[in-house]
């Protein structure tokens, strides 16, 4: 059994046992030596790195070996200027290596040769055997198909500019397609295969894309589900707003399906553009988009962040290579889809030239899935989620024990939400000894401001630094630094590569204030954190109200749009009004969404529990529909009220903070049009004990399956706990 946390926090669990022997260590002497520093430590490395941003940017283009064209001053030097002004704001993002040509798929694809580069496994069968056989491609099979790809996306028209599609499973497709994309010059845009269309649509007629990448259907919890309906809605919506794909290509993922009437099948369309091992890699400036990633959309339609190629790339190479120590004799895996940013962070660890494990399945369909995959293939990096460890954990499954010598794992990477102090030690205990890196960033910058560090040991409950080149600090609400050990809001006070270059289609307005408004100077990034006297982060949540359950961040408003869609469907149509928050589990390393409803005080569902009951599965039908399984509220409620702010608009953050425990004063009621009706909202108060918890939130529920839920049962994650009801 764990320790409590508040016996573990900031214990060492893990210590490098040559710090001399690391990348990042190597490339601290390197620095020194070469601009005749003395950097003792990460800590002067780190302190050199942000107040010196041209310097040190040009230091990792070298270290990483960035491949490159364009202007060349004789001396190697592949860029006129690193930043034009080294003092420059943080806003207007200013541009970064000017003249410096490049392409991104031309780096990822640098390694060749017969060692394997790709490996595609999926959710074995219910009775234990594999689905389908893995598949294994070298580096010269995935270059070959990817030079295939770029010629047949070139002979149907698409060229730099254009904008290429996804709505597909995690596979080897997947990224062949993308990294053919990328070759052209082309913007990629990919969404999971679990996406409901509702939310596919609203993400391609953002873009308006020439091409979609579909599949025939994926395998989740034991079960297939066919894309084909999903696909035709999408391709349906896409025809109501006028757009008219150039090519619509479908990856038969599965095997045995009905294939999607008027779509290439995905080996016909490599075989159309087959030839030799050759790709005419478009150069491109640095600061030429790359990919546009969707946010979750708390205030309205999910922006459309768009990422430069240079930033992310050199990021992205900064990350893995230096930060993580990733080197060809590793085997990288991160449980991902392509609709979450952690899929781009995956793909870029191609730069490292080892092999990448693809997975599309449940973690936990058994528990052992994800441990048996790193045993078969040899898995060195495992990247998953806060939320999938604990649950493991709840499970009762023991990799170490189970596998043994088998396992070859050395860092466990964790994302998506903060990582419990305790669960660091139980890491250690299940899992070996393994270097934990707790990771912190996002879909806004696609990469991390704070994580794994080869060269520092690792504290539990924290992460273990700020990230070179990341001017990240924390700030109270004045904009002022706050002390060591208090807490406050994540900021970064200087330029860095992979600012967004604004949002596509949208206006520059929306842009400034998602990042630049709340404090003038700085980016902030809406979380609250402390950093610590070793100069770790504690993550202490979100400062806003987005939603993350699972680690899978989305708006409340991707809720709101369906519901609105549907009110003139019965019963849906007895819906007033709604707000969506996050109710934190007790054992803090999860959150559910609750749904709470202001309904017609005369309608049946206000009266009868049995009529709200049909309404509440109507509700969670139609989300599950139109967006997906995780979007699906936990738990639906019926309040008097919502309140909202003094010009009409909708305010989660009270609902949110009643929600998990805060008191009515915690509320600045002279924000809000309603403030009495903020006592209709269910609160979180004080409670030792999973039934007093429930009792006091929930009080009509039953009892058994609301600790059912919390506690979690082997072979489930959290949200499979819906089905059960």
């Amino acid at each position: 059994m764990a320790c409590p946390a508040s016996n573990v926090q900031g214990r060492i669990v893990w210590e490098p046992k040559r710090v001399e022997a690391t990348r990042m260590d190597a490339f601290r002497r390197h620095v020194a030596q070469k601009r005749s520093l003395r950097l003792d430590n990460y800590d002067a490395l780190w302190q050199w790195s942000v107040t010196h941003p041209c310097e040190f940017w040009a230091d990792v283009w070298d270290e990483v070996d960035i491949i490159s064209s364009g202007h060349d001053d004789g001396k190697g030097v592949r860029w006129e200027s690193v930043l034009r002004d080294a003092k420059a704001p943080i806003y207007p993002p200013p541009r970064w290596f000017e003249g410096a040509r490049l392409n991104f798929a031309e780096n990822l694809l640098r390694h060749r040769g017969d060692s394997i580069a790709l490996i595609e496994a999926c959710e074995p069968s219910p009775g234990g055997e594999e689905s389908r056989k893995d598949v294994l491609l070298t580096h010269d099979e995935v270059f070959q198909q990817v030079a295939d790809c770029a010629r047949s996306l070139r002979k149907s028209g698409v060229q730099k500019g254009d904008f290429v599609a996804a709505y597909a499973p995690n596979c080897i497709a997947t990224i062949v397609a993308f990294l053919a994309c990328s070759s052209i010059g082309a913007v990629w845009i990919s969404c999971a295969a679990d996406f409901g269309p509702e939310g596919v649509l609203e993400r391609l007629n953002a873009v308006r894309p020439k091409v979609l990448f579909t599949c025939d259907g994926v395998r989740y919890n034991g079960r297939v589900h066919a894309h084909a309906e999903k696909v035709k809605q999408v391709l349906g919506g896409l025809q109501q707003s006028g757009l008219k794909l150039d090519l619509l290509v479908e990856v038969d993922y599965v095997g045995g399906l009905q294939p999607l009437l008027g779509a290439t099948q995905w080996k016909e369309f490599l075989r159309n553009g087959m030839g030799e091992a050759h790709i005419a890699f478009e150069q491109q400036d640095f600061n030429d988009p790359c990919w546009v990633l969707f946010s979750s959309g708390t205030t309205g339609k999910p922006k459309a962040i768009t990422h430069r190629l240079g930033g992310m790339l050199l990021q992205l190479s900064k990350e893995h290579l230096i930060h993580g120590g990733l080197n060809e004799k590793d085997v990288f895996f991160q449980y991902t889809t392509p609709g979450w940013m952690m899929w781009n962070f995956l793909v870029g660890a191609m730069v490292a030239g080892c092999p990448l494990v693809l997975y599309e399945g449940s973690p936990l369909k058994p528990a052992s899935v994800l441990w048996d995959l790193a045993a078969k293939y040899g898995i060195t990096v495992l990247g998953t989620s806060a939320a999938y460890l604990g649950a493991l954990q709840r499970s009762g499954y023991n990799p170490k024990a189970a596998l043994g010598d088998k396992l070859k794992v050395r860092q466990v990477l964790s994302t998506g939400s903060p990582l419990r102090a305790e669960l660091y030690p139980w890491i250690i205990e299940n899992v070996g000894d393994v270097l934990i890196g707790s990771i912190t960033g996002g879909t806004d910058i696609c990469s991390l401001f704070a994580g794994h560090n080869e060269a520092l040991p690792v504290r539990a409950g924290e992460l273990q630094a700020r990230n070179l080149g990341m001017n990240v600090d924390v700030v109270d609400q004045d904009g002022k630094s706050v002390p060591r050990g208090g807490e406050g809001d994540l900021v970064c006070k200087s330029p860095f590569p992979v600012q967004p270059l604004g949002f596509w289609g949208q206006d520059e307005k929306r842009y400034f204030e998602s990042y630049y408004a709340t404090i003038p100077g700085v980016w902030y990034h809406g979380d609250h954190v402390s950093l610590t006297l070793n100069g770790g982060l504690v993550m202490l949540g979100r400062s806003d109200a987005v939603l993350n359950p699972g680690g899978i961040r989305f708006g409340s408003s991707e809720i709101y749009e369906v519901l609105e869609a549907n009110k003139h469907v019965p019963p849906l149509d007895t819906i007033v009004t709604s707000v969506a928050a996050a109710l934190k589990l007790p054992t803090g390393d999860d959150e559910v969404v609750v749904l709470l409803l202001v309904l017609q005080s005369d309608c049946q569902a206000a009266k009868d529990g049995k009529a709200f009951e049909e309404l509440v599965k109507s509700v969670r039908g139609v989300v599950r529909s139109q967006r997906s399984a995780r979007h699906v509220p936990r738990f639906v409620r019926r309040v008097q009220n919502v309140p909202l702010t003094l010009n009409g608009k909708l305010s989660e953050v009270p609902v949110k903070k009643l929600l998990n425990g805060a008191s009515l004063s915690s509320v600045n009621s002279s924000t809000l049009q309603n403030p009495v009706r903020c006592s209709d909202m269910p609160q979180r108060r004080c409670a030792s004990h999973i039934d007093d918890f429930a009792q006091l939130v929930f009080p009509d529920i039953d009892r058994a399956k609301f600790r059912f839920f919390l506690t979690g049962c082997p072979g489930r994650i959290c949200r499979d706990w819906t089905r059960t009801q």
